[in-house]
């Protein structure tokens, strides 16, 4: 009983540690309650493009990929790194929102709270997320 005790006290801490809760408001992203970025959305909401704060220097931008189709099975979400030339499009990212993804970016340390981009972090979670990888479809 003791370790279960432990163990969820563990479990609880490490959650709240590696927890982004991200909000967009007002054109800008908030880390934890601290503003980080900016945003725009374009194209009716189906795209977001995230600049540093208070500047209109474009860290990424995030769409929504229909695939040219009506279809809504086989859409996903397309998150493109314009400066790296990295792109990483994926249907598991279909149902999410905008503010996971940022989330996400964020607790896989692809993108600081200053807007750095780290290149190797990409890379790795291009690897990990990515349909499109060809190393995904070769294992």
């Amino acid at each position: 009983m003791k370790h279960l005790i432990y163990l969820t006290i563990l479990f609880l801490t490490v959650t709240a540690l590696t927890a982004q809760e991200i909000k967009l408001k007002d054109d800008v992203v908030y880390s934890s309650g601290i503003p980080t970025f900016s945003f725009t959305k374009k194209a009716m909401g189906n795209e977001l493009y995230v600049y540093k704060l208070n500047t209109k220097e474009e860290l990424f931008h995030m769409l929504v990929d229909n695939n040219g189709t009506e279809i809504k099975q086989d859409d996903g979400k397309k998150i493109v790194f314009e400066q790296q030339k990295v792109s990483i499009q994926s249907k598991n990212f279909r149902n999410r929102k905008w503010d996971f993804l940022i989330s996400l970016l964020l607790e896989e340390k692809v993108i600081n709270p200053k807007g750095d981009i780290n290149l190797e972090n990409l890379n790795r979670f291009k690897a990990k997320y990515d349909d499109n990888d060809v190393n995904k479809t070769m294992r």
